[in-house]
């Protein structure tokens, strides 16, 4: 190879380079992430959330002040807890709040994380309720659920039978019914996969909880879920 080649090869080599280490500024600078969107983007729960929903939840994650910030009443009735520490078994919860309403929808759930309580915010405020007015014609006035907190691993997936639930860090939460304004109940156990208004009302507010949870499961997933939607913000991703 002569010299004159050589140069030009070396040449167009560290142009390569250069293009490539400034395309990989580029994105470093505008990959978005948590801290960086919660300063310059924060959560308004009274408009649905459609740009880059799980960083900006995730940001709630460990801000506490940034949390007093977006759960404000009355979209979202919550106290702040006390933090719990993981144990040795893994068990504990962090930045986690008392919840007793999403808007004007009735909930009590003694430990949820900011991040979760946020989420369930969100949907219940842009999917559920829109939902219940539409198939119903009323509101969602009560929401009861299967529970938050517990110090245990996964159910019902023998794959994860050994790795900690996202409920062992009250990062999760299990919905078993709504309760409508005029007292009737729709019920994930008796209404799921069947007909009429509950079983599409079902569907439609499950589908659309994708958009705001991590994992978002009911009983087209596995038999462990015939009975509620498990809902978690947690590291792994499932939609079913």
């Amino acid at each position: 190879m002569t010299g004159t080649r050589k140069r030009r090869r070396a040449a167009a080599i560290a142009l390569t380079v250069a293009g490539l280490l400034a395309i990989g500024g580029a994105y470093l600078v505008t990959r978005p992430q948590p801290a960086w969107l919660a300063a310059r983007w924060p959560i308004d729960l009274g408009q649905p959330l459609e740009h880059f929903a799980n960083w900006r939840l995730r940001a709630l994650r460990s801000d506490r002040p940034l949390c007093r910030l977006v759960l404000q009443a009355p979209a979202a009735d919550a106290i702040e807890t006390a933090d719990a520490p993981s144990n040795n078994n893994g068990c504990g919860w962090f930045n986690s709040v008392r919840l007793s309403g999403l808007g004007d929808a009735r909930i009590s759930v003694d430990k949820l994380t900011c991040e979760m309580t946020a989420a369930m915010a969100l949907w219940v405020a842009h999917d559920v309720q829109p939902a219940a007015e539409a198939i119903f014609g009323e509101r969602v006035r009560a929401i009861r659920h299967l529970g938050s907190y517990a110090c245990r691993t996964i159910r019902g997936n023998p794959a994860h039978a050994h790795v900690i639930s996202e409920h062992a860090r009250a990062n999760a939460l299990d919905i078993q019914a709504f309760i409508l304004a005029s007292g009737r109940q729709v019920n994930v156990l008796q209404h799921w996969g069947r007909t009429g208004k509950e079983a599409e009302f079902l569907t439609a507010v499950h589908t659309r909880a994708c958009r705001y949870f991590r994992v978002a499961i009911g009983p087209a997933y596995n038999a462990a879920h015939r009975d509620h939607f498990h809902y978690d913000r947690g590291l792994y991703s499932a939609c079913k």
